[in-house]
Parts: structure tokens; C-alpha cells; sequence
């Protein structure tokens, strides 16, 4: 695959979407309209027989009546006539396809012979295919949007540092979703279905040197080549973090993961072997996508397991020593200069161990002076601070106390902010600054997991 080819996917010139049309209800339309109404700055060219004129752009009944060079094709016609439609693309030298057209592999029997008809097709030319049977792809950054999903339905999010790969074009979706509601930038969104073509080892590959990208979050039903994809794992793996959530691990739900996009779901323990060696974090559900994704792709690396917790709510303090444990943390005591320093500056009635508890009138100067001292522990490694929004003394000061120390400390740390809408309101312009923030204490502790998980394995 060539790297042109590549780009020719997230950064055309010009489109070429077969099958648009006039009807609102016809995904041509809704794929045409959402090109149109993006920031893509390119050319965009209907194909449709019937048509003469689509929301003010020209149409053409072929792709070879089209004088100008196309960068990218999208296929959005019934199976009966893709494969032809794709045979002209490949005639034209139209060097990237994206094929929406389901109908293959993945319903068996005539899908089978008409996916290895397919293959044929492309071998007798230099075009590259995403699909078919996907979504293809959103780019943050180009304004590529060939999704047949509305706006309105699923708004799309801001551009940022995350990239999706997704083989199920429904999941897929969902997480573009749900990212653009936690406000979580995103810089390509890719579904690529059967992989007939391109695969999710071609576009891990990719992504691993994309610059627009920090970290890749990755769902995997199945995998056609598994040593090169371990290969390209590891490669990639040592540049950015890569978050894999594997489907299939039952059997039946391995089952199902063939019948959805003829994919070769295989052993679950193999994978989760393969994920570890090959340095892969593993989220088990779709909220730990989210909260490894961000925290990788943001914060420095944990390369020792020693975590300080600051807060000012006492319970938390506890449920978060839970979590440490579970997660095979560990929860050291403070250097002795560092506890001298800290009984200096809380309560005679507070105790300068580790987690420290602030106390319940604890103020955002207060967070400044403690995070200031630990930050000299050269024992610890990384911090969770967990903050009570809900207290009388507790202000928006503490976002500027933990921007200036995310300025100063070298060394990871998340945040947890537990309540409501005030609470979610500090916590939204933490995350703008760069500061993970969660919830609740034991998905903070999990993000410090993967980010422990990551550093060792790039240090081993």
C-alpha cells in the first residue's frame, strides 16, 4: 500500500460519491449532504443515471464521464451493480475507493462469490478499498464525512488527537457518539468492515504515523493475518498507544462476529496474548476506551507504581485505596522530609499520611501547597487527586491551581470529580486544559492502570 493511497482516503482533493441522490431517505443523499455541509474544501462530483442535478452540484451518470482527476470514490449503489461500479474505479486509476455497499461476505453463499469477484477486480489495478459493508470514514481535520448517518442524529465531534478504528460500522458510530458528547477530540474515525482490501492492520500502520494522532482506540471483531498484525502492533505500539476492545471472546459472540462482517473471530486468550506482547492496551467495556484513550494520549508516561492520593473527602480517600489495590498499585508512605513538610500545612486534627485527607474545609490553596510537596517525593510516581466539589470552601480556584501544577509536575496525574451539573461544569474545562478527569475513583485508578500497563512495557 502506498502512502498516497492513504492519504488519498482522509485528505482527497476530490469525491466522487456513486449513488447520490435527490431522495432525503436514500443514503446517496444523507452522504452527499454531509460532504456538503462539513469543511471539506474539495470537490465533490454525484454520480447517479437518473439525475441531472443534486443540491446544486452537476451529476454524472459514470465516473468516466468525470474529466477531472478523482482522489476518492464512495460506493453507495445496491450489490447487484457495485462490483461493476468498482471495476470502473479501478479503470479511471481512481486511487481510493470507500465502498458502503454491503451485501458480501458476511450474508455467506452469493456474498462470498460476489466479495472474491471483487478481489479479482481490484488485483488489476493500483485502487485501495475500504468496506465493503462499513461506514468509512470522518476526519476531524479534512471535513471527509461519508458516514449515511444525519447530523442531527449524530453530531459529529471536534477535531483532537484520538483516532477510531472501528470493524462494526454501528459501534463504531456509537463511540464517535458518545465522543462527541464527552466533548473528546477525535482526529479520523474509520470503519472498515469486511476488510476485503484494507484492513485494520493497513490502517493501524497508517495511523501509527500520523501526526494528527496521539493515541488510537481500536474495535476488533476478528483478524484476517494475525502475524502481521502482531508485527505492526508492536511497531506502532512503541510510537502511541493503541486501546483494543476485542468482541467475539464468547463462543457464540464469536459466532455472530463471522455472521456481521465474515470475519475470522478466533480465540479470545490468543488475543489477549497477543494485545500484552504486543504492547495493546485492553479495555473490557466501552467506558475504558474512553478513559485509557484520553489519559494516554494526553498525560506522561507511569513508569512506577507508587500513587500519592490527595483529596478532601475522607470516603474517597478509602474507596480509592480500594481501587490501587485491585489494581495492583501501590499506595507508599510519604518520605519523611515530605510528611514533616505536609504537617505544616493541614490541620492538627488531619494526618499526613498517604492518602491524605485535607479535610472536609480544605480550600484550592490548600490542594496547591500539598500537590507542591508531593510533587518532591521522588518515590512516587504518579497521583490521583480526588476533589469535593460540594464544600463550602471548594471553588473554581482549583482549576487554576491544578493547570499550574499540570505546568509544573513531570510525572502523570488524574483528577476525579464526583456530582453534578457544577461539579461536571469544572470538571469540562479541566479536559479542555488537558487534565484527564473521571467520575468516580475506581476509573481513575483504572486510567492510571493503563497508563502503569503502558510504561512498563515500553520500558521492558
Amino acid at each position: 500500500m502506498t502512502t498516497n493511497n492513504m492519504k488519498c482516503f482522509f485528505e482527497p482533493k476530490s469525491i466522487a460519491v456513486i449513488g447520490a441522490s435527490n431522495n432525503p431517505n436514500k443514503f446517496g443523499h444523507i452522504v452527499l449532504l454531509n460532504l456538503i455541509q462539513s469543511e471539506y474544501k474539495g470537490k465533490i462530483y454525484p454520480v447517479n443515471l437518473k439525475e441531472k442535478e443534486i443540491m446544486g452540484h452537476k451529476c454524472y451518470d459514470s465516473v468516466k464521464k468525470i474529466k477531472e482527476d478523482i482522489d476518492l470514490a464512495v460506493v453507495i449503489v445496491p450489490p447487484s451493480i457495485s462490483n461493476e461500479v468498482v471495476k470502473e474505479c479501478v479503470e479511471e486509476k481512481i486511487p481510493s475507493v470507500i465502498m458502503i455497499t454491503a451485501g458480501y461476505k458476511e450474508i455467506g453463499g452469493a456474498g462470498i462469490k460476489r466479495e472474491e469477484e471483487l478481489i479479482k477486480i481490484l488485483k488489476n489495478g493500483n485502487t485501495r478499498l475500504i468496506g465493503p459493508n462499513c461506514l468509512g470514514i470522518w476526519d476531524g481535520y479534512s471535513g471527509v464525512d461519508t458516514m449515511f448517518l444525519p447530523v442531527y442524529k449524530l453530531k459529529r465531534p471536534d477535531a483532537g488527537s484520538i483516532a477510531i478504528i472501528s470493524q462494526s460500522g454501528a459501534f463504531g458510530s456509537v463511540i464517535l457518539d458518545m465522543a462527541s458528547d464527552k466533548k473528546i477530540g477525535i482526529s479520523r474515525f474509520i470503519s472498515y468492515g469486511n476488510a476485503t482490501d484494507i484492513s485494520e492492520t493497513d490502517l493501524l500502520s497508517y495511523l501509527g504515523k500520523d501526526s494528527k494522532t496521539k493515541a488510537i482506540v481500536a474495535y476488533i471483531e476478528g483478524i484476517n493475518n494475525g502475524e502481521k498484525f502482531m508485527r505492526v502492533l508492536k511497531k506502532v505500539s512503541l510510537k502511541k498507544p493503541v486501546v483494543i476492545l476485542k468482541s467475539g471472546k464468547s463462543k457464540k459472540g464469536s459466532s455472530a462476529a463471522t455472521s456481521h462482517t465474515g470475519s475470522l473471530a478466533g480465540s479470545y486468550e490468543v488475543y489477549k496474548g497477543v494485545m500484552k506482547q504486543c504492547g495493546a492496551i485492553e479495555a473490557t467495556n466501552i467506558e475504558q476506551l474512553f478513559d485509557f484513550a484520553k489519559v494516554l494520549s494526553s498525560a506522561p508516561r507511569l513508569y512506577g507504581n507508587n500513587i500519592a492520593v490527595v483529596t478532601n473527602g475522607g470516603g474517597f480517600g478509602v474507596l480509592s485505596t480500594d481501587s490501587i489495590e485491585k489494581n495492583k498499585l501501590d499506595l507508599p508512605n510519604f518520605a519523611g522530609k515530605i510528611k514533616s513538610q505536609l504537617e505544616k500545612i493541614i490541620p492538627s486534627y488531619a494526618t499526613a499520611h498517604n492518602p491524605l485527607d485535607l479535610i472536609g474545609d480544605a480550600d484550592p490553596e490548600r490542594y496547591r501547597k500539598a500537590l507542591n510537596i508531593i510533587k518532591k517525593d521522588k518515590n512516587i510516581n504518579g497521583i490521583l487527586i480526588v476533589s469535593l466539589m460540594q464544600t463550602g470552601p471548594m471553588d473554581s480556584n482549583i482549576i487554576d491551581v491544578l493547570v499550574d501544577f499540570k505546568n509544573s509536575y513531570k510525572k502523570p496525574f488524574v483528577v476525579c470529580l464526583a456530582g453534578g451539573e457544577y461539579v461536571k461544569l469544572h470538571a469540562q474545562t479541566m479536559e479542555d486544559a488537558g487534565i484527564s478527569t473521571y467520575e468516580i475513583p475506581a476509573r481513575a485508578v483504572g486510567a492510571l492502570r493503563a497508563l502503569y500497563q503502558y510504561g512498563q512495557w515500553k520500558k521492558e
